[in-house]
């Protein structure tokens, strides 16, 4: 189902005017604007001003010549931040080793009042009467350089400031409706918004999308990945069809206070797979080649706002009984990705109100989230397409608004609204993108599988699914907690398992009691704070010594697996 033969449902209302239909080719070039970004750095520490003092800050090279080691952490960490770092899998790196006393000392000597110090950044912050001291500063071996930082002329004992730490504000603009009603602003909250997210976007074409200037940010911070048409290698992909523009721009449109996309800092892969003015067969073989190519490419998730049913030439037409996910080709190289590691989203369709109501390919696949339409309210959008799949799985899984989304149309901030499962579907994904960066950084040993029963657990109708709205409307916030709280799914937790680290000896030792026989087959498997494996043995259940001297010290996360994950646990090496 392409573009057009579905009967895509695009109604386009100007924020600022009133309503209007529109020709998705006649879009004219935007003016441009940039976005810019601050990094705020507040050094607040005690001191005592006297008359006139000037501020500087002295940027350090190393943090040579300290008593400080990443073997010893208790010695410039509480337990309670110890505890934490291993809680999210954080190692203690060099970055939490204090300022060299050492240097500390050699500025000290000169005279010079260190008012405040910062062992992230190596820096210190100096108050001095008499800036002729600093050309001595800029002269010590260990001093990168040396910046002005600010004046103060009055005479006061300056305590230490405490300002509460305000929560990132969202301006979500015209899309808040869209993002709060899936609680996406949970995760955008807590500093998951993308980033180091690669996304294939497979669509009709991206009209506009190198000039637009709601995708400043997309270009300026190189977070477009390229381009690719299967359609018409030597077209420009920015002068075809707009559908994927408005896609794209539900996921990371940028026009500041105005709108704000699900997956504002994810980075895009455009790829052209649909003829948008006919419909043949060749398209969901186009679509494969597509699929493959982000396959390839390396992307974490895809997401494709096409579907086919019904073709100009009549023979070519799916049946209900194709939707099992394993006669289309399409379909059979959808659950492909999924098995191969990418998370794979599809809108379920908009014939919800035609004699084939029913979800289309590649929507039926196994391995694809088919994602249906809702309204502001809640409810079901008439046009949304139906499952189940015709071996009777749960389709579409999940929903969100596709009834008068908002969009990003053309220049001067305008803003748009437009309905069909194609704009549901990529609101959805950008939203799983972020809870992808959220799974990776708290749950290092997910899988896939995981994630999407927390998701589908966090749907509105996971207890009574329909046949179009499947499990209902996500809650981030819901499957948000999953990934922080839930253990992975076999995990077992009766086992009673002792662990020593001898570090002398460089030997693990393991400990479990001898009724448990279960796990005939069971290897040993310890990761890195990265999740590449470090070290892979047999388990033997009665007692065994590991060799770890290989490892550097840091914390590692320790598993016994056999068919998935049995045990595991956080393992500190010193």
């Amino acid at each position: 189902m392409t573009i057009r033969s579905s009967k895509l449902l695009i109604f386009v209302n100007c924020l600022r005017q009133s309503s209007f239909n529109f020709n998705l080719r006649n879009m004219i070039k935007y003016t441009r604007f940039l976005l810019p970004a601050f990094l705020l750095i507040a050094f607040l520490c005690p001191a005592t001003v006297n008359a006139t003092a000037y501020y500087f800050y002295i940027q350090l090279k190393d943090k040579k010549n300290s008593p400080y080691s990443l073997t010893n952490p208790s010695a410039y960490l509480s337990k309670r931040a110890i505890d934490r770092r291993a809680y999210y899998f954080i190692p203690v790196d060099s970055t939490d080793l204090p300022v060299s006393p050492a240097y500390q000392s050699q500025i000290t000597n000169l005279g010079i009042h260190i008012h405040c110090r910062s062992k992230w950044l190596n820096g210190l912050t100096v108050l001095v009467p008499d800036t002729s001291v600093i050309s001595q500063l800029r002269t010590l071996p260990f001093v990168k350089y040396v910046q002005y930082t600010g004046i103060t002329e009055e005479n006061k004992a300056a305590g230490i400031i405490r300002k509460r730490n305000k929560a990132m504000n969202f301006d979500y603009g015209a899309a808040a409706t869209q993002i709060n009603q899936l609680n996406g602003s949970t995760l955008h909250d807590h500093g998951f918004r993308g980033e180091n997210i690669h996304i294939a976007v497979l669509d009709a074409g991206f009209l506009n999308v190198d000039q637009n200037p709601a995708f400043d940010s997309l270009r300026l911070e190189n977070r477009l990945l390229g381009t690719k048409d299967f359609v018409n290698p030597a077209s420009d992909i920015f002068s075809e069809d707009a559908h994927g523009a408005y896609v794209l721009s539900s996921m990371t449109g940028n026009i500041p206070g105005k709108y704000l996309g699900t997956a504002p800092k994810a980075s895009y892969l455009l790829i052209r797979t649909e003829a948008a003015d006919d419909e043949y067969l060749y398209e969901p073989d186009f679509w494969v080649s597509g699929i493959e190519y982000a396959d390839s490419a390396g992307v974490d998730l895809a997401t494709t706002s096409l579907g086919y049913t019904q073709f100009d030439d009549s023979t070519m037409n799916y049946t209900y009984a194709d939707m099992n996910g394993k006669t289309a080709r399409a379909s059979i190289a959808a659950t492909m990705a999924f098995n191969k590691g990418i998370i794979l989203l599809n809108s379920a369709g908009n014939d919800g109100n035609e004699p084939w109501h029913y979800i289309g390919v590649p929507a039926d696949a196994e391995g694809v989230i088919a994602v249906g339409s809702v309204s502001k309210t809640g409810s079901p959008s008439s046009f949304s397409s139906f499952g189940p799949s015709y071996d009777n799985r749960i389709k579409p899984e999940l929903c969100a608004m596709g009834s008068s989304s908002s969009l990003v149309y053309f220049a001067d901030s305008l803003v748009v609204t437009g309905s069909g499962t194609s704009f549901a579907c990529p609101i959805l994904a950008g939203m799983t993108a972020c809870y992808l960066q959220a799974a990776k950084a708290k749950m290092p040993s997910h899988t896939l599988s995981l994630l999407r029963k927390h998701l589908n657990e966090s749907g509105n109708l996971y207890s009574e699914p329909t046949a179009q709205m499947g499990y209902g409307i996500p809650d981030f916030a819901k499957a948000y907690n999953a990934i922080n709280y839930t253990p992975v799914d076999n995990i077992r937790n009766d086992l009673r398992v002792k662990l020593l680290v001898n570090s002398t000896e460089n030997k693990l030792k393991i400990r479990i009691p001898d009724y448990i026989n279960s796990m005939s087959n069971a290897r040993l498997v310890i990761y890195s704070p990265s999740g590449q494996t470090v070290l892979q043995a047999k388990f033997n259940f009665w007692s065994e010594d590991y060799d770890i001297s290989a490892l550097n010290n840091g914390i590692y996360l320790l598993t016994i697996q056999e068919n998935g994950i049995k045990f595991r646990t956080k393992i500190v090496i010193r």
